[in-house]
């Protein structure tokens, strides 16, 4: 390592290099920078960063190679060091696979945070150590456009196009793994109405029961469909988030009726796992009027709100999750919870068999 005094090649001030990382030997020239302000500063004129794990200077091309330490902006260069740095709930060992947990997160009234709650939990599930596949079943594809992922093949594909689901499915983040959607689900829509047999049974029958996931979590689009009724078809569980405002109490009155058809073609019928409130004001009395209103049709199914969060807004637009975006926020406070007593739900059923 070259030692003693030098210029910054930065600010032009002499110090003495005590460390590796005041050195950057490019093409042959030799830069010296006398702090961490001026590094950064020469590395964002390059366009570059450093690998916050193993030190790797590189160019980020991808969403998932940036996020949050608290108030800092860390770097990864690849996948595998992207891996969470927190200490993870692992598998016990010796525990056998009993198949994923499937939820479907659904409200057909819009705008009540289903896709937030889609991705903040898938996300948070991931970043727990939990293998998680997350499925979008909203043309509009948000679940991709939030996370930063393209894939090659959607959830048409698998429904249509009869492609094997770990075919269709892209990495978004270490443990996560995602089916995307867009428009073609429209043309899936008209397909699957036109089945003679079954027609809200082909997710059941094309995903299987035997993945390599702990969990799998439909995100449902904002309406009474085929594709939201093969979801529910397919799934164990339901999480309805209801934004706290009267007229997403409607949408709860709405999926019920649902549920309840559907749970008349079921062998073994789909359960409310909880009801999430969303876009909890503590300033305003509709949102503890709600969460009452609630209580008293689902009693302790309720779940503890998600607060009105501006953060959680702002993290789709950065193509991050809220726990890269803003880790300490009310916003990743409150879905680490949900989080937590979604593991602690599976655990349970493992206990019992």
């Amino acid at each position: 390592m070259a030692t003693g005094l030098k210029n910054c090649s930065v600010c032009g001030s002499e110090f003495l290099v005590k460390k590796p990382s005041q050195i950057r030997r490019d093409d042959g020239t030799t830069q010296f920078y006398c702090g961490e302000d001026c590094r950064e500063s020469a590395r964002e004129e390059r366009g570059g960063a450093v690998c916050s794990v193993c030190g790797t200077e590189f160019e980020p091309k991808y969403a998932y190679q940036r996020g949050r330490d608290d108030e800092s902006v860390v770097y990864f260069c690849s996948m595998e060091c992207r891996q969470p740095r927190s200490d993870k709930r692992r598998r016990r060992a010796g525990e056998q696979a009993q198949g994923a947990m499937r939820v479907a997160i659904m409200n057909q009234k819009g705008g009540t945070g289903k896709t937030t709650t889609s991705v903040s939990l898938a996300a948070g599930l991931a970043e727990d150590g939990q293998k998680v596949l997350l499925v979008d079943l909203d043309s509009q594809g948000h679940i991709g456009i939030s996370l930063g992922v393209e894939g090659e093949h959607t959830l048409h594909d698998v429904l249509i196009g009869d492609l094997e689901v770990q075919e269709a499915v892209v990495g978004a983040r270490p443990n996560l793994d995602i089916l995307t959607a867009d428009e073609s689900l429209a043309d899936a829509e008209i397909e699957l109405a036109r089945m003679t047999s079954n027609p809200d049974r082909l997710m059941r029958n094309q995903f299987g029961t035997d993945h390599d996931y702990d969990f799998i979590l439909l995100d449902c689009g904002p309406s009474l469909s085929l594709l939201n009724k093969n979801a529910l078809t397919f799934a164990e569980n339901l999480i309805v988030p209801v934004a706290c405002d009267f007229l997403s109490l409607v949408g709860v009155r709405q999926v019920l009726r649902t549920l309840k058809k559907v749970n008349q073609a079921l062998v073994n019928p789909i359960d409310i796992l909880g009801i999430l409130p969303t876009f909890y004001d503590m300033r305003n009395n509709i949102s503890d009027e709600s969460i009452k209103t609630l209580k008293g049709h689902f009693d302790d199914k309720v779940l503890p709100p998600i607060r009105v969060n501006t953060r959680l807004k702002e993290a789709p637009s950065e193509q991050e999750t809220i726990f890269e975006y803003a880790p300490s926020s009310r916003g990743a406070e409150d879905y680490r919870r949900l989080v937590n007593w979604l593991v602690d739900r599976r655990e349970q059923r493992l206990k019992a068999g």
